[in-house]
C-alpha cells in the first residue's frame, strides 16, 4: 500500500480527458471501497471451509493479480520531445503561482484529515462501548460506512466535475458534520445506519483534490504534484489517532468534539479560500 495511492492518482490524472478527472477518480477510489461492503463477510465465510492460513494465500494471490495489472499500462511519463521542448522555452511563469496554489490545497487538505482522523479512529470503540452496540452491528456500521463511499463518492466525483471543486469539498465536510452528531445522541442501531451512510461520504474528499492538482501540475512533475497532498494527509492521520487517544482517554466525548466543532469553520474557508 506504500505506493498505490500515489501510483493510482499519478496514472488516472494522467488521462486525456480534464474535464472528467474528478469522475474518474471517485469512481476508481468508490470501487476499492465496494469491496470493503463484502469483503469481510466472504472472507469469514471462505475461513470457515479453507482455514485462515489458506485465506490469507488466497488474499495475497488476489493482491498479486491486481497489482500486475498495472504492467499493463502504458507509460505516463511525457514525451522525450515534450520535455525537451519546455526545458529550452525556459520555466513557465504561471508554474510557480500554480505551486502555491497546490500547496494551499495540500495544506487545507491535510488539515480536513487531521480533524476527520482525529474522532474516526475511535468510532467502532466508542459505538461498542459508549453506545453498546453488539459487534453485528458495529461490524455492519463498517459496511454501510463503506457502501456511504462507495455511492456517495461517485455523486460528489460527477458534483466536482458540474461544479467548483471547492464546492464538492464542502458537501464533503457537511457530511461528516450531519453524520457525526448522531453518533453522540442516538442510540438506536437503525437510526445510526442510516447516518453511516452519509459517515461514508465524508472521506472522498482526496479524489476531489487529486483531481484538481494533477489538472493544474505540469505533465512533467505531476507524479510529484500529486504525491505531496497525500504525503502530507498521510502525516496527519499518523498523528491525529495519538491526538484523539489522549483526548478519548479523558471523556470519550472529546476527540468527537474536536473532530467535529471545526467542521463549519472548514466548509466556510473552502468556499472562500480555495480556488481554481
Amino acid at each position: 500500500m506504500l505506493g498505490a495511492p500515489a501510483l493510482n492518482s499519478y496514472v488516472i490524472t494522467a488521462v486525456n480527458d480534464k474535464k472528467n478527472l474528478a469522475s474518474v477518480l471517485s469512481f476508481v477510489w468508490s470501487s476499492y471501497s465496494f469491496s470493503y461492503i463484502f469483503a469481510p463477510t466472504v472472507g469469514a465465510f471462505i475461513a470457515t471451509i479453507i482455514g485462515m492460513q489458506w485465506l490469507l494465500r488466497l488474499s495475497g494471490l488476489l493482491c498479486a493479480v491486481a497489482t500486475g495489472i498495472f504492467l499493463l499500462l502504458h507509460s505516463q511519463h511525457p514525451r522525450k520531445k515534450e520535455t525537451e521542448i519546455k526545458k529550452k522555452d525556459g520555466h513557465n511563469p504561471d508554474e510557480r503561482r500554480l505551486w502555491r496554489l497546490m500547496l494551499v490545497w495540500a495544506g487545507f487538505y491535510t488539515a480536513i484529515t487531521f480533524f476527520m482522523t482525529v474522532g474516526r479512529t475511535f468510532v467502532p470503540t466508542f459505538l461498542l462501548e459508549q453506545v453498546g452496540l453488539s459487534e453485528f452491528h458495529v461490524g455492519l456500521f463498517g459496511s454501510i460506512n463503506f457502501a456511504g463511499t462507495t455511492f456517495i463518492g461517485i455523486a460528489v466525483g460527477r458534483m466536482g466535475d458540474k461544479w467548483r471543486k471547492p464546492r464538492a469539498i464542502s458537501a464533503c465536510l457537511l457530511l461528516y458534520f450531519v453524520s457525526m452528531i448522531p453518533l453522540l445522541l442516538i442510540k438506536e442501531p437503525a437510526l445510526l445506519m442510516a447516518s453511516a451512510f452519509l459517515y461514508g461520504g465524508a472521506i472522498v474528499t482526496g479524489s476531489v483534490v487529486s483531481s484538481y492538482v494533477g489538472t493544474i501540475a505540469p505533465e512533467n512533475k505531476r507524479g510529484l504534484w500529486v504525491s505531496i497532498p497525500q504525503t502530507l494527509s498521510l502525516t496527519a492521520a499518523f498523528a491525529a489517532p495519538y491526538v484523539g487517544g489522549y483526548l478519548y482517554a479523558q471523556l470519550p466525548v472529546y476527540a468527537f468534539l474536536v473532530s467535529i466543532i471545526p467542521m463549519p469553520f472548514l466548509v466556510l474557508s473552502a468556499l472562500a479560500w480555495l480556488k481554481e
